[in-house]
């Protein structure tokens, strides 16, 4: 078994809340640091089949499919959801126990001057804006169709702590208006942004804030965690033994290098910080290299010591 990938328990749920509170800043912004030249732009995230990412609440999705349009992801509910790679989209098709529905993307109709549709490649300054036309219903009950508007903007450039490490982001934020005849007087209903991360083509960050009483919400990346059903037996029982090996008995900074000999599979696992939780149990970074025929990934994540001595990811 793959030890590192699983965990039992929710109860992490509240460790981590104070582990957040009282170890680490997570989340919070350090000086501003650019990622690039301004007139350097970034490409759209290209997900690999089977790749995790998991969540400072426990929750978890899988990319489950790739088209040439469409990723497919699973979520630790049993939701399905088909999303662009350019996640300013929300899903264009989307699959839970209670409601299922799908999602067109127009350019708006209710503004004198268009704009483009979609930031990417993402530089900064670029805006866009665009309608959904959404088609939705409980099951058993007739599909209701409205229409939403939105603006995006590339803001700028960070460098953010969040659970899983330290990366340098593009901090993106999409405005949701009501239906107001008048686009004038359309107010922002809700606001959503993202810090993405180009070294693991992902967001580190993902916040959604209401303009009225209900709660913000926010999520920062807890792990990234390779696609191992896709792996063959042997190579997930070396990975596993070296980061096993690494996050028990090495220092930050030093590195477990494994291998399967004539074969193209091999890897390294590095912790990079250590904490203490609130109940005691000790809790790691790391940095994972997985080379394979195909190229090199790099995964990052933090992992916690478990009541029996195995590290694990906490999750859902």
């Amino acid at each position: 078994m793959y030890e590192f990938k699983i965990t039992g328990t929710l109860a992490f749920l509240r460790y981590l809340l104070l582990f957040q509170l009282l170890i680490f800043p997570i989340g919070c912004s350090t000086a501003p640091k650019p990622v690039g030249p301004h007139d350097v732009s970034v490409a759209l995230p290209s997900y690999e089949l089977g790749t995790t990412y998991v969540y400072s609440d426990g929750s978890w999705e899988t990319v489950a499919d790739i088209s040439p349009q469409l990723v497919t992801w699973h979520d630790h509910r049993g939701n399905v959801y088909n999303r662009f790679p350019d996640f300013t989209y929300r899903s264009a098709k989307w699959k839970t126990r209670t409601r299922h529905g799908t999602r067109q993307f127009v350019p708006r109709s209710d503004v004198l001057f268009k704009k483009k549709t979609s930031l990417w490649p993402l530089k900064e300054g670029n805006v866009s804006g665009f309608s959904e036309m959404v088609t939705s219903n409980n099951p058993g009950e007739p599909p209701k169709s409205y229409r939403v508007n939105w603006t995006c903007e590339v803001i700028g450039t960070d460098r953010v702590a969040v659970m899983a490490g330290q990366f340098d982001t593009w901090e993106i934020a999409c405005k949701r208006y009501d239906n107001s005849k008048n686009p004038s007087k359309a107010r922002v209903k809700e606001t959503r942004i993202w810090n993405y991360a180009p070294e693991i083509e992902h967001f580190v960050i993902t916040e959604r804030r209401y303009s009225g009483r209900k709660a913000a919400r926010r999520l920062e990346l807890l792990a990234v965690l390779p696609p191992l059903s896709r792996l063959p037996d042997v190579t997930r029982q070396q990975m596993d033994s070296a980061f096993q090996m690494a996050l028990e008995l090495k220092k930050s900074g030093e590195t477990v290098a494994w291998s399967i000999p004539d074969t193209s599979w091999s890897g390294q696992i590095t912790p990079t910080d250590t904490f203490r939780l609130a109940d005691g149990r000790y809790s790691r970074r790391y940095i994972q290299k997985l080379n394979h025929p195909d190229g090199q990934r790099i995964y990052h994540g933090l992992a916690v010591r478990d009541s029996k001595g195995v590290w694990v990811i906490p999750r859902r």
